[in-house]
């Protein structure tokens, strides 16, 4: 039976599923009272600072992740870990159980045959990349470098629960197992390259639509009463700060004279619904999955989620990146043709009107979002995944020396 070990805030949805949830500490809720910051410091600090994501919210909570993932792991015949889940890739290492790494967004492999933009300095690494490959692997060569102190307490912990010292930094080569990694994203947006790591399988998006109906009535009604609506959206991070996104957008809005849905966290939707009217609809929870296919344009801040909602649901997307991997996604939305990208900085009303006209008046933004769309349709990246980890299970299974045991069995 499979296990979800995460955060408390996702108990319900997972065990509505029937799943057997484990908790992992800390719970979202508690990350800001422990910083003594609102949501909106931590999204602004997150955005401002690469290694705050690290450093400030995941390590200082390594023993727990590991401790809770541990009551779990002693057990289980594999482990799927994600990019950031430090405590349960040592988990899986203490126990000698199998791993597979996972992977949501391109960026993560830092391919110098497919370069991520960075987030905070995106025009530098566009000029970088321009001069070759040599420039390029330099660059990450200083990045590792430079990275190398963020992780010295992972170095430490695995000191202290007697595992050997890694030469592999985790953040980048040490997060990935050479039994295989999946890459829950389409080939479309990211192709394997020659540098990625070896048994990498990407898969295509994994889809979830348990949460797709639409019960917002009020957005029911808006939806079949007129033309589809441009969707704003700042999905679960940047909607903490989303105050100027939100002001310059309606302004945009009324002066293209269009219909709009914003969607919005409970808060915000609250505070700003002051601004509807009969042509724009402010509203908090709406699944992407039932909302984006009846839009004309989805303008968003470009996670990953989001970035692959837009994606299937075949619309053109205008996206503003605000934090680490967004501004990667929004330049490979670009490339396949199917959206354009603004800068945060650079985000007001003139120059939004002025892109979402561009993407209405031509024609080929619809085309190519269609196109994409139907490629993505036809991936079944949910069920590659689970064949891969039977595949990447049994593979494990057939290696297992006769007589090996496992930490939890000895």
């Amino acid at each position: 039976m499979p296990i979800v070990a995460a955060a408390q805030e996702y108990r319900a949805k997972v065990e509505g599923e029937g799943v057997r949830f484990q908790r992992m500490r800390p719970d979202i809720s508690t990350l800001g009272l422990r910083l003594g910051m609102s949501e909106r410091e931590i999204a602004r600090t997150a955005a401002k600072r690469p290694d705050f994501i690290v450093r400030e919210l995941v390590l200082p909570h390594l023993r727990e992740y590991y401790e809770d993932v541990l009551t779990v792991v002693r057990d289980a015949d594999m482990t799927v870990t994600h990019s950031i889940a430090y405590g349960a890739q040592l988990a899986a290492e203490r126990c000698n159980v199998p791993r597979i790494s996972v992977v949501l967004q391109p960026m993560i492999f830092f391919s110098v045959y497919d370069p991520p933009i960075i987030a905070t300095v995106p025009r530098l690494s566009r000029w970088i990349y321009g001069r070759g490959r040599t420039w390029t692997r330099a660059a990450f060569a200083l990045s590792k470098r430079l990275a190398r102190d963020w992780v010295k307490p992972i170095e430490l912990f695995r000191r202290e629960i007697g595992l050997p010292e890694s030469d592999k930094n985790p953040l980048f080569a040490g997060q990935f197992s050479p039994l295989g990694t999946l890459a829950l994203y389409s080939p479309l947006f990211g192709p394997l390259q020659p540098d990625h790591p070896p048994n990498t399988e990407i898969a295509g998006f994994a889809f979830y639509d348990g949460d797709s109906a639409m019960r917002d009535e009020s957005l029911q009604c808006f939806l079949a009463n007129g033309e589809p609506p441009i969707v704003f959206t700042q999905g679960t991070s940047a909607v903490h700060d989303a105050d100027v996104f939100i002001r310059e957008s309606l302004a945009a809005v009324k002066s293209i004279g269009c219909r709009a849905v914003f969607v919005l966290d409970d808060q915000r939707a609250r505070e700003w619904r002051a601004w509807a009217t009969p042509s724009i609809l402010i509203t908090g929870y709406a699944a992407y999955s039932d909302l984006f296919p009846q839009a004309r344009i989805i303008v968003h801040h470009g996670g990953m989620g989001t970035t692959a909602q837009a994606l299937r649901a075949g619309r053109p997307q205008l996206i503003v990146p605000y934090l680490v991997d967004q501004p990667d996604n929004a330049a490979r939305v670009e490339r396949l043709g199917c959206g354009r990208a603004v800068e945060q900085a650079r985000y007001e009303r003139t120059r939004v009107a002025k892109e979402i006209r561009t993407l209405i008046e031509d024609a080929n933004y619809a085309r190519k979002a269609r196109e994409v769309a139907a490629v993505i349709s036809m991936e079944r990246g949910a069920d590659r995944a689970a064949d891969f980890i039977v595949e990447r299970l049994a593979k494990a299974h057939d290696a297992k020396e006769p007589g090996q045991v496992n930490e939890a069995e000895r």
